[in-house]
C-alpha cells in the first residue's frame, strides 16, 4: 500500500503541474453535459494522472475518463483531477487533485493536492474484519506544509461550500446544530479543503446537500476516517457508498470526529 501512496502523491504533483500551466495564462471553459464547467486543466490532468498510475495495472475511472462499466472492479482509483473547477475558473486557488483507491466498496487511501497552496493532505487505510482502519505499525493520516493552523480553542465551526451553498444546508444547521452550538461559525471553503480542514481540526462539520459524485468525496473520505472522522449520509447516518451502480452521492454530512 505505501508503494501505491506514494505513486498516487506523485501523480497528484505532476498533475499540480500542468493545471498551473493553464491556470498562469488565459484558457476557455466549457460546459459537460450535466451543465458543469470543465477546462483543459481537467483534461490534462486526468490524462497525467492514468499515464502514471497505469503500470500499477489498476483500472483507472476519473471523472473525465469513465468506463462503460466498473461493476467488475473490487480495486480500483477513483480519480477527480481537478475538484473545484469552479473556484478554478474563478481563481480564487481553491481546486485540488483528488486521487482515491477503492477496495471492496471503500476508499483504502486518498491524495489530496492543492496546487495553489502547494499542501498536500494524504492517508492509507486497510480493511480488517470488514471495517476500514488505519494500517498497523503506519502513521494513517500526514499532511506536508498544512496551510490551516489548528486552534486550540475556537468556536464550534461549520463549513459550508463557497459556490454551491444551498437553502437546505442552512436549514440543516439552524435545525441540527446550531440548537447545541448556539455560538457556532460557518465558514465557506471551496473543494475538498472542506476535508482537509476537518481532518486537521481546524473545522468540525461540513454540511452539503449540492451535487456532488463519488470521485469528489473518495480521497477525502479516506483521509478523513483516518484522522478519526466520518462521511454520513444525511438521510439514515450510514457512511457514503462507493461503487454504486451510478456516481451521484446523497446529500451527506462530515465530522471532525
Amino acid at each position: 500500500m505505501k508503494q501505491l501512496l506514494e505513486l498516487a502523491q506523485h501523480a497528484a504533483l505532476e498533475a499540480g503541474k500542468a493545471i498551473m500551466e493553464v491556470y498562469a495564462q488565459p484558457f476557455e471553459v466549457y460546459t459537460k453535459d450535466d451543465d458543469s464547467p470543465v477546462t483543459q486543466a481537467d483534461l490534462r490532468a486526468s490524462n497525467i494522472i492514468k499515464e502514471i498510475l497505469k503500470p500499477t495495472g489498476i483500472p483507472f475511472v476519473s471523472e473525465e475518463d469513465l468506463p462503460p462499466d466498473r461493476s467488475q472492479f473490487k480495486r480500483y482509483w477513483l480519480v477527480d483531477p481537478l475538484d473545484g473547477t469552479v473556484e478554478f475558473v474563478n481563481r480564487n486557488g481553491e481546486f485540488t487533485v483528488n486521487i482515491a483507491l477503492i477496495d471492496d466498496k471503500q476508499p483504502v487511501l486518498g491524495v489530496i493536492y492543492a496546487p495553489v497552496l502547494d499542501r498536500m493532505w494524504n492517508a492509507e487505510c486497510e480493511m480488517r474484519n470488514a471495517e476500514l482502519l488505519p494500517p498497523i505499525g503506519h502513521s494513517a493520516f500526514s499532511i506536508h506544509n498544512s496551510a490551516f493552523s489548528i486552534k486550540k480553542e475556537r468556536p464550534f465551526t461549520v463549513l459550508v461550500s463557497r459556490s454551491h451553498r444551498t437553502p437546505e444546508v442552512d436549514a440543516y444547521i439552524n435545525k441540527v446544530l446550531r440548537p447545541a452550538h448556539p455560538n457556532l461559525v460557518i465558514d465557506t471553503q471551496g473543494s475538498s479543503l472542506k476535508f482537509a480542514r476537518l481532518a486537521e481540526g481546524s473545522a468540525d462539520v461540513y454540511v452539503c446537500y449540492s451535487k456532488t459524485k463519488e470521485w469528489d468525496t473518495a480521497a477525502a473520505d479516506a483521509i478523513l476516517r483516518a484522522a478519526g472522522g466520518k462521511v454520513l449520509r444525511i438521510s439514515d447516518g450510514q457512511p457514503l457508498e462507493y461503487s454504486k451502480e451510478d456516481y451521484p452521492n446523497p446529500p451527506f454530512v462530515a465530522w471532525a470526529y
